[in-house]
């Protein structure tokens, strides 16, 4: 729920991000997540972790906003994205084809936090 009672966790109601729950994504991602890119939130699609279409629901720890050319990454595969439960941010792990250890790496607006294992 949002300050006024609003619900912004829609849970499997709807795929569509509704304008409050896009709202608190864009303050939480500022734009796209995807390390390195930053994008503005307005050139951005939510992205969701869990597919909504296998269970995923349609809420903030479920989601990420993602540019269009990120968007298209993550769905191929090579990278995966989850939300830390330490900081409930973005952390991307990419393929062991870029680091053969896959560190995770934090969020395009949190670039100055350290890799953890997730």
């Amino acid at each position: 729920m949002d300050s006024d009672g609003n619900p912004i966790d829609v849970g499997r109601t709807t795929r569509l991000i509704p304008r409050k729950l896009r709202r608190a994504l864009a303050a939480r991602d500022c734009g796209c997540a995807f390390p390195g890119c930053g994008r503005p939130a307005a050139w951005t699609e939510g992205h969701h972790i869990i597919h909504w279409s296998n269970g995923g629901p349609t809420n903030l720890s479920n989601l990420v906003l993602l540019c269009r050319f990120h968007h298209t990454t993550i769905h191929r595969g090579d990278w995966t994205v989850h939300i830390s439960k330490d900081d409930g941010h973005p952390w991307f792990t990419p393929p062991a084809w870029i680091d053969p250890q896959r560190k995770p790496l934090p969020a395009h607006n949190r670039r100055n936090q350290l890799p953890f294992a997730a």
